[in-house]
């Protein structure tokens, strides 16, 4: 999986976050607080271009690295379905049906595919445990781990899983590391933190794949951005996501 090189100097120095970078991005900003939704119509478009936003390596996010590493390790399993029926677990036999059809489809039909087919994944929270305050009150959750896609191909996952998957099997299909953000975002909607993939277009346009099926083609109101990742780099948006 190549991707377009960057130079160290460039991404912005992790004193600035300390451990926070593990423990804040894995844990807090995962957290579905009841804090009221800030500035959700500042950001029309996802800013992908924004290279002052760079944080740091991917490797350095533990949680999201290790996903990527389990996807890498896992890629034998997803296609061992094509040669042995007997192999076969969850979806993994409509996984390669999938894969064969999108062999025949444009970029843009493969990227609704995609979109489509890891939506129709069976929904599953147990990815994520429970905070409570001192009484007992759960006030929001707390993220375990980021799913490969064989493991979500399996087990199914939550909306940041859908996100995931979506990412790691573009790629299969060849689309560049370069062109795929996985962006964890504060939803207007929802009232909380949600995760949607983000996909530059050759035209410079960024697609948002929701995991309610919708593409977001144009206007992407309603989301303020916190951060994102692909399999190399992090980068990080609250700067902007809290600018008055």
């Amino acid at each position: 999986m190549a991707g377009t090189a960057t130079p160290l100097n460039q991404i912005r120095p992790l004193a600035r976050y300390g451990a926070v970078l593990t423990v804040g991005l894995g844990i807090c900003l995962f957290v579905l607080c009841a804090s009221p939704f800030v500035h959700a119509g500042q950001r029309y478009a996802y800013p992908f271009d924004a290279e002052e936003d760079l944080l740091t390596q991917a490797e350095l996010f533990t949680s999201w690295h290790s996903a990527v590493v389990e996807h890498a390790n896992s890629r034998n399993q997803l296609y061992a379905c094509a040669q042995d029926k007997s192999a076969c677990r969850g979806r993994l036999r409509s996984f390669n049906r999938m894969l064969e059809k999108a062999d025949t489809l444009s970029a843009e039909e493969q990227i609704e595919l995609v979109n489509y087919y890891i939506n129709r994944s069976r929904y599953d929270d147990d990815h994520r445990r429970r905070i409570e305050n001192g009484s007992g009150v759960r006030i929001g959750w707390q993220r375990n781990h980021w799913s490969s896609l064989y493991t979500f191909l399996i087990k199914g996952g939550d909306c940041e899983d859908y996100a995931s998957s979506k990412y790691f099997m573009l790629r299969e299909l060849g689309h560049p590391a370069e062109d795929l953000r996985v962006v964890v975002a504060r939803s207007r909607e929802l009232g909380g933190v949600h995760a949607v993939l983000a996909v530059k277009r050759p035209d410079g346009t960024v697609w948002l794949l929701d995991s309610d099926n919708r593409i977001r083609k144009r206007s992407h109101r309603g989301y303020g951005f916190i951060y994102a990742m692909n399999e190399y780099f992090v980068w990080d948006h609250r700067d902007d996501y809290l600018r008055p």
